[in-house]
This record gives C-alpha cells, sequence and structure tokens, in this order.
C-alpha cells in the first residue's frame, strides 16, 4: 500500500509538473545589515551600523553593542517590553515585483528553552526610503505599515545558531508597491514587543547585531562575525523589470587649480596609451587620416548593479550622448565584450582597456547612422553579453559590471570612423551652443530589462496549498519548507525513482530547513502531508 501511494504521488507530481505553468519562478535577493560609521568606544575603534536598534520601553539604548533583544521581561523586578528596528539598503527589488516569501535570518546571542516563548509582531516602516536609526528618536515613533506578522518564538534557541522569522511577505509587498519606491531603496523592519504579564521566564530572544562579537566566556574566539548579522531573504517573481545605472562620482579632483567632481569608471585608451580618466568626452573607433591613424577603444564600469542572480535578460543597452555631430559616411566599427569579472575595478591610466579578460559574448556595434550634437543614441542589444556576467558563480546584485568598447583599423579614409560622446566630466562647451554646464543627464548608463522567467509547476497557485518551498529551482544548498497552516503535518522528500531521500520530519506549523548539498542534481520530489490534504512539489536541483 506505502509503495503504491507512493508511487501515484510520484505520478501526479510528474502529470502536473507538465500540466502548469507559473507566470515565474522565484529570483532571491539577501541584503544584510550594513556598515555605516567607524566608531571609539574607550579608545578602540571598530566598524559598527545605526541600522540596526534596539529601544527598551520608552527610551533608545545605545546603537552599538553586540546583541540586539525582542519580546519580554517579565520579572517582577525588572519589566520591559523590548523593540528592535532593521534597516536594510539597496534592497534590488523593483516596484512591481510579486513576493513570493520574505523573512529576516537572525543568529541566536543566547540560549533559549522552549519555555520562553516571545510574542513579537512584525511591522514595516510606512517610507519608500527610510533612514538609519538615531537615539534621539523612538522605533515606536516611526510609521508602520497596515500590514503585520505575528512571530511568536517558541522554540528552543542554541547560541550563535540561525533562525527565521515568520514570513514577512505582506510587508514587503506593502512597502514596495508605495508609489515611491525604487530599486536601491532603503527597508525598515520593526519587531515590537509587547507586554506579557509577570514570567518566571524572560519572554524575549536575543540575537546578533551588527556588531556582534563572540564572548569567549561563552565559547567564542572573541571575535566579530559578519556572517551572523541579521539578514533580509526576499524570493519574488517580476516581469519586464527596468533597470537603469548611469555613470557614477568616484571621487573629487584637481586640475590646473581647479577642483571637480569626476569619474575613473569611464576612460578612453588611444592605440597602446591611457588617455587622462578625466576629460569631456570618449571616444571609440578608428581615426584612418594618413597623419593620424588611432584605434580607439572606451571602457565603461556601471557600479551597483541590482540585477538579481538568476534573473532571465530581456535585453540590455547602453545608451549614450553625442559629443560631435557625425554624418552618414563616417561609420566606426565597434566590438563591445564585457569584462569577464565577478568584481571589476575602476579604470587607471597605468593599465589597459584592452588587456582585461573579455567574455566569450561580443557583438559588433557598426554605427552608420547621422549623429547630431547631443543627441541620444544607443547600442545592440546586449543582453547575451549582461547575462554570461550576471550568471558567473561569484555574480551578486550590487556588484559592478564592466564594458569594453574596441575601435579596430578599417584603413585608410577621407573620414574620421569614430565617434565622440559624452563622458561623466561632460560640458557643453560655448563654442558648440552650450551653456558651459556639466550635464548629469548625459552621461553613460546602462538599461536592463529583465524577469524571473517561467517555470513548469507541480500544483496550481491555490488557497488550500498549505506547503511553500524556496528556492526552487535550488542552488544554494538550503530549502525552506514552509507549512502555512497549523495542523499537524509530516514532510519527506523521494527521488525520481521514488526512493526516500528524507524521512519524515513532523511539524506544526512553521519552516523547516533541509540541506541539500549531498543530493545531487536533479528533480526531487517534496511531499508534505496533514490530516486534511497531501500535496506533492517537484524540487529541481541544480
Amino acid at each position: 500500500m506505502a509503495k503504491n501511494l507512493t508511487k501515484l504521488i510520484v505520478l501526479s507530481a510528474l502529470f502536473m509538473g507538465a500540466a502548469h505553468v507559473l507566470p515565474g519562478q522565484s529570483l532571491i535577493f539577501r541584503q544584510f545589515i550594513m556598515f555605516t560609521d567607524t566608531i571609539e568606544d574607550d579608545g578602540v575603534m571598530f566598524p559598527a551600523s545605526s541600522d540596526d536598534a534596539e529601544q527598551e520601553n520608552d527610551e533608545m539604548d545605545s546603537l552599538f553593542d553586540d546583541d540586539l533583544d525582542a519580546g519580554w521581561e517579565g520579572a517582577p523586578d525588572d519589566q520591559n517590553v523590548l523593540h528592535t528596528g532593521l534597516r536594510f539598503r539597496h534592497i534590488g527589488i523593483p516596484k512591481g515585483a510579486i513576493i513570493d516569501s520574505a523573512f529576516i535570518r537572525v543568529f541566536s546571542h543566547e540560549d533559549k528553552s522552549a519555555s520562553d516563548v516571545a510574542r513579537i509582531t512584525i511591522f514595516g516602516e510606512k517610507s519608500s526610503n527610510s533612514l538609519t536609526f538615531t537615539e534621539d528618536a523612538l522605533i515606536t515613533n516611526r510609521p508602520r505599515t497596515s500590514a503585520s506578522v505575528l512571530w511568536e518564538v517558541k522554540e528552543e534557541w542554541e547560541l550563535w545558531k540561525p533562525y527565521h522569522t515568520a514570513d514577512i511577505k505582506s510587508i514587503v509587498q506593502e512597502i514596495i508597491d508605495q508609489d515611491g519606491w525604487e530599486a536601491g531603496n532603503a527597508l525598515g523592519i520593526f519587531l515590537i514587543g509587547e507586554n506579557q504579564g509577570l514570567s518566571d521566564d524572560e519572554n524575549a530572544r536575543e540575537f546578533e547585531s551588527f556588531e556582534n562579537i563572540a564572548d569567549p566566556e561563552d565559547g567564542g574566539d572573541g571575535q566579530n562575525h559578519p556572517e551572523r548579522v541579521p539578514e533580509l531573504i526576499v524570493y519574488f517573481r517580476v516581469s519586464n523589470a527596468r533597470l537603469e545605472v548611469p555613470i557614477a562620482f568616484t571621487g573629487t579632483f584637481e586640475d590646473d587649480g581647479v577642483v571637480f567632481e569626476g569619474s575613473s569608471d569611464d576612460a578612453e585608451q588611444e592605440n597602446d596609451e591611457m588617455d587622462s580618466l578625466f576629460d569631456d568626452d570618449l571616444d571609440a573607433g578608428w581615426e584612418g587620416d594618413p597623419a593620424d591613424q588611432n584605434a580607439l577603444s572606451t571602457g565603461l564600469r556601471f557600479r551597483n548593479v541590482l540585477l538579481p542572480k538568476g534573473a532571465v535578460i530581456d535585453s540590455a543597452y547602453i545608451q549614450v550622448w553625442s559629443h560631435e555631430s557625425k554624418s552618414e559616411e563616417d561609420v566606426a566599427r565597434i566590438t563591445i565584450a564585457g569584462e569577464a569579472s565577478d568584481l571589476s575595478s575602476t579604470f587607471t591610466e597605468d593599465a589597459l582597456i584592452s588587456d582585461r579578460p573579455r567574455t566569450s559574448s561580443s557583438l559588433l556595434w557598426e554605427v552608420k547612422e547621422k549623429w547630431e550634437l547631443w543627441g541620444k543614441y544607443q547600442t545592440p542589444d546586449l543582453k547575451s553579453i549582461v547575462s554570461e556576467i550576471a550568471s558567473r558563480p561569484g555574480w551578486v546584485s550590487g556588484n559592478p559590471m564592466t564594458f569594453l568598447l574596441l575601435g579596430e583599423n578599417q584603413g585608410l579614409s577621407d573620414v574620421e570612423n569614430a565617434r565622440e560622446f559624452e563622458s561623466y566630466e561632460n560640458i557643453a562647451d560655448p563654442e558648440d551652443g552650450g551653456d558651459g554646464q556639466n550635464h548629469p543627464e548625459r552621461r553613460p548608463r546602462l538599461v536592463i530589462y529583465y524577469s524571473s522567467g517561467t517555470v513548469s509547476a507541480n500544483t496550481p497557485d491555490s488557497s488550500s496549498d498549505f506547503c511553500r518551498v524556496f528556492p526552487n529551482p535550488n542552488r544554494s544548498g538550503q530549502l525552506f519548507v514552509e507549512i502555512t497552516e497549523a495542523d499537524p503535518a509530516r514532510v519527506w522528500v523521494l527521488d525520481a525513482t521514488g526512493r526516500m531521500i528524507v524521512a519524515p520530519v513532523k511539524t506544526e506549523g512553521g519552516w523547516i530547513n533541509l540541506q541539500t548539498t549531498g543530493w545531487g542534481k536533479g528533480i526531487y520530489f517534496l511531499i508534505c502531508q496533514n490530516n486534511k490534504a497531501t500535496v506533492c512539489k517537484k524540487v529541481i536541483i541544480e
């Protein structure tokens, strides 16, 4: 009977997997609490963050401590309601995304028993771009989302082990649906404690802060552990998302006594020599005059590219503004490649653009259209190059992305087979009818359209589906299973042949974390069963 049930479940999963298509598979975005400043305490300098904060009753605690508390202290002589604020910056989730699941991962700062139950209500900050915390403004005075989630923490906690909040997808969805939301903004989350009455237990949970220290008195090494900083994890779907990244400021420089803002993220090379990194235009192509033959190449590095790993690139291009008028006869043959690097560095005058490692994907941009002064133009579709860079094992949302525009010898010519376009330091020259000002809107910019693609699903999207699985397809080594109903349930995993990989695990709602590193690539079937229904999920391990 058991074998027949297993076969029936597997066959049903295969059938349903072929029968249904979801509008997109989940992309994952992860972000830790980040550094904000260097602080001195008793003569010791240390990196710190004001993006995690703690409030006890109606008073803010120090912003810099090794742990964060949320919940309730109910002892007769020490009754305190404890709140935590967490701010996550550079959120790479575009407006219009559908949030499938979201939670915060924390690491315990103290052992806690199952009897030590903390009732923590989670809200978001009702702001499209939240600000960091200060000691003179209460967490509880900040505007809150209408969406909230009760996180009743009643499981046993072990020291320095990871744990997850309840699913806060409704909170994240409300924040990114606001009118002012843009990818790259900051998002605030509040963990609000409540008065739980007198108690022999401390109904609070302590978890690691940005400034966490593994205390030697607790068996630690006395060091800060960046991997234990609170982390926001979001699974989302998106279609036709648009990402625009201009060349950005890198520093203030001086030239002939004039101080100006410049960028070393756009650069120019003439034959085998680098030009100055700071000029009002960039040249690419070929100068074929008998007296002046030069192959001209340009490098463009775009920082903080908030492109999720696993995104499907629909199209991409670089947009430039002409620095000179050009006729149709002035044809420039420019080969565009990406830099084959997970974390490309800015340009310097002692390292050639053409020496950088290149993607296997490249394309020819044959520019033969008429250009008007300060007109807007764009390269051909760069999606194959962008896809190759974003598919590298080390790609992380927020990494830089660099492109090489390489000129070639086109032979002797009566015209200059090159195109000049505005740099970061562009100036609209009055001699050309300009206003003598820098124009930020004319700086080169990378534009990417992407989506989360499509994926076959094993079940239709239904409110009766009490079992959710993320991420799927899975590359992370960890599979999170959420049981959304409180009824007792069992979860187990079979491979494609029906062999049991994970024996039944009992749960009464909440999250189960399965390690997938030893499973091997392929298709698996995760079965969730309670006293009402059996749900089967097809899981793909890549």
